[in-house]
């Protein structure tokens, strides 16, 4: 098979159905156990294969387009893993996924960067090596090269793939400021946000297609905290469930707030609502296959 010099692709948004923070581990992070579910607010990457430079051009202001970014990140992963096998690369992003807002946008893009550089560079690994380098790049990355819906423990990383059948729609709203992750987490106090951990009642709700149990039952144990600092999380959940959302919630650390529905003539109405104020908003559906934004080359490597 001939390989390409050049792909073309998608990265999709995640959000957190279910976030349950267990305790502060040894290592400074958070033993946690979460319901990943990935939805269709995309970002676009072009990559195509250079002789020696690797060269991020991004057309969002304030995403850095250096080392420091995830996706040259992941590029500089494999080239120092396989010295001598990766050329360079130019690769092209276009955020549409806001960052800084509980999406996993820049996860999405590292995932992404990670398995096109293995097809680009024939370096013909399997999707269990591209797994464990991609939580080298952070939690929420191997997520992206897992499954649609997967349930995670560890700091995220450790992977359950959850074979859901329903289809719903998401109302993200992004309330024009990002939330810091490890401001979040280094300022929690576990004392207080000690619940029940309900993330297989979630679960067994997504396989089950139980919509109005999985509205209800959505949790978030870093939201209340976050709420404290930043009031206005509540009041955009309050307003979309009294636009008919079947349950609201913070996703990860914050700063998107979404709203679930199972009927898409009431989201739209909702989407009307929120649409024209100082929100970044977006109404996707739910994902259920990779070939909804990997193009075949990319899902046959894995």
């Amino acid at each position: 098979m001939t390989l390409p010099n050049k792909l073309q692709f998608k990265t999709p948004a995640k959000i957190n159905l279910g976030l349950h923070i267990h305790k502060k581990r040894e290592d400074g992070f958070h033993e946690l156990e979460t319901l990943f579910q990935m939805v269709a607010w995309f970002d676009e990457m072009e990559m195509e294969g250079a002789p020696e430079k690797v060269e991020l051009f991004c057309d969002a202001p304030g995403i850095p387009n250096d080392e420091s970014n995830l996706v040259i990140k992941a590029a500089r992963l494999l080239q120092n893993n396989f010295p001598g096998k990766c050329g360079g690369v130019k690769i092209k992003l276009q955020k549409n996924i806001p960052s800084g807002a509980g999406l996993g946008g820049g996860s999405g893009n590292a995932a992404g960067a990670l398995l096109a550089l293995n097809i680009l560079w024939d370096l013909k690994l399997p999707r269990s090596e591209l797994l464990t380098m991609a939580s080298d790049l952070g939690s929420d990355v191997p997520f992206f090269l897992m499954s649609p819906c997967a349930i995670g423990k560890g700091k995220g990383e450790i992977l359950q793939p959850i074979e859901s059948p329903m289809i719903f729609y998401t109302l993200m709203i992004y309330p024009g400021f990002p939330i810091s992750t490890s401001w979040v987490y280094s300022n929690l106090k576990l004392k207080l946000t000690k619940t029940k951990n309900n993330i297989s009642i979630l679960k067994n709700f997504l396989v089950r297609s139980d919509f109005a149990q999985l509205g209800a039952a959505l949790q978030n144990d870093l939201e209340p905290f976050v709420i404290k600092r930043y009031p206005e999380i509540l009041e955009i959940k309050n307003e979309l469930l009294n636009l008919g959302a079947e349950g609201t919630l913070l996703s990860g650390s914050g700063s998107t707030v979404f709203g679930i529905f199972e009927n898409p003539e009431i989201a739209k109405k909702a989407l009307a609502r929120f649409t024209g104020k100082k929100y970044r908003v977006c109404l996707a559906k739910s994902i259920t296959r990779f070939s909804e934004f990997f193009p075949e080359v990319m899902i046959s490597a894995f």
